[in-house]
């Protein structure tokens, strides 16, 4: 046997890549200079080649190495490049709505200046016929009704377009979402949307005349949009298939099986629960104590402190486990 197919067949089980070749040649080359020394030392041929294959070692880790590496190269290129999914159609479309909402923005900025510059102009001529803060400052409120007035079907529509692009859009570990039930999340999320910025709309234009009445308003806008949004979305979300693709299920199935094999020890489970309760019993002591000091106004932040120090803990104990 030639170094050529010895060498060949050491490899036969690998896939083929630059790097590899090149490897296998860089190794055949240095098998036939140490064939060569060894028969100009007297060595039979036969027997040069079984000592230089003897002293060559086992090379199937680098190998080994050489063939994952390449095996992540071409999983990347397959899956994980952005290019594959994003066509340039779908990119000019979320430019569009991305421009879209630029576009709103700016225009109820200018607006909502230009019609406070209006009423303090009117306010400086007619010191009696306008309202005027008790800090000297002139009322805003007929500015932020048509800033948001103006900011409405841009946010919107651009809302309802990144939901339909964001749910047809084929990821890495996603498959796209069905035309058909990507439109129906569209219409909950216009709906939500459309219903909360009309709540913010009708709270400012009824606060500017009738004060008490304000969240009354802003209320009640709920019911004929947000509400009837919020329930088609729950519906959806709870009826939602499992879009995730074979490779990232998988994945998602080990983490699963790690989880539950951690907690369902009665020795982790008992120690998360005591540092939890200790947590929390430390945090109502301090909710209360900052309370008198400083006011219940501001003690409640000590519960977000405790949901992330229990967090730590948690990942914590995965990571030691």
């Amino acid at each position: 046997m030639n170094t050529q197919k010895y060498i060949q067949s050491l490899f036969s089980g690998y896939e083929e890549n630059d790097g590899l070749k090149d490897f296998m040649e860089e190794l055949q080359s240095n098998l036939d200079a140490r064939i060569a020394s060894l028969v100009r030392k007297g060595l039979p041929e036969n027997e040069a080649f079984d000592k230089a294959c003897a002293e060559l070692g086992d090379i199937s880790a680098l190998a080994d190495e050489l063939s994952l590496k390449k095996r992540q190269e071409v999983f990347e290129d397959a899956y994980m490049d952005i290019k594959k999914y994003i066509n340039p159609r779908r990119m000019a479309a979320y430019v569009i709505f991305g421009i879209i909402v630029l576009f709103g923005i700016i225009v109820a900025i200018i607006s909502f200046h230009a019609t406070s510059w209006v009423n303090q102009t009117t306010a400086w001529f007619h010191h009696n016929g306008w309202h005027v803060r008790w800090h000297g400052g002139f009322d805003r409120g007929p500015g932020i009704v048509i800033f948001t007035g103006v900011l409405l079907p841009f946010l919107v529509t651009a809302i309802a377009g990144f939901t339909f692009l964001g749910l047809t859009q084929e990821t890495k570990s996603l498959y796209p979402m069905s035309k058909k039930r990507a439109v129906w999340y569209t219409v909950a999320a216009a709906m939500i949307s459309f219903g909360l910025i009309i709540m913010l709309l009708a709270f400012f234009t009824v606060s500017m005349s009738v004060t008490r009445y304000g969240i009354i308003a802003a209320v009640s806008v709920l019911i004929p949009f947000v509400l009837p949004g919020a329930g088609l979305l729950t519906y959806l979300v709870l009826t939602e298939k499992d879009r995730h693709k074979p490779w990232m299920a998988s994945i998602l199935k080990d983490a699963e099986n790690n989880e539950m094999k951690l907690w369902s020890d009665p020795v982790i489970a008992s120690r998360f629960g005591m540092y939890s309760g200790a947590i929390w019993i430390f945090a109502a002591a301090l909710f209360i104590l900052f309370g008198f000091i400083a006011g219940f106004r501001y003690s409640w932040l000590v519960f977000i402190f405790a949901v992330g120090i229990q967090m730590l803990v948690q990942g914590f104990m995965i990571k030691r486990k």
